[in-house]
């Protein structure tokens, strides 16, 4: 039996601050969801391509 290949590894360094988004609203971190990017906190959502 061959051993599982590693995961790869997770984004760091200066394209990171790429991979996360903060609510202009509450201040909460916000997700991707089918290109728009929504905050659970408190519902506020925009469009992925919005600057």
């Amino acid at each position: 039996m061959e051993p599982r290949p590693s995961p790869p590894p997770a984004p760091s360094g200066p394209d990171l601050a790429e991979w996360v988004h903060y609510c202009e609203r509450c201040g909460e971190r916000m997700h991707e969801i089918h290109c728009k990017i929504v905050c659970d906190n408190c519902g506020r959502s925009r469009d992925c391509t919005d600057p």
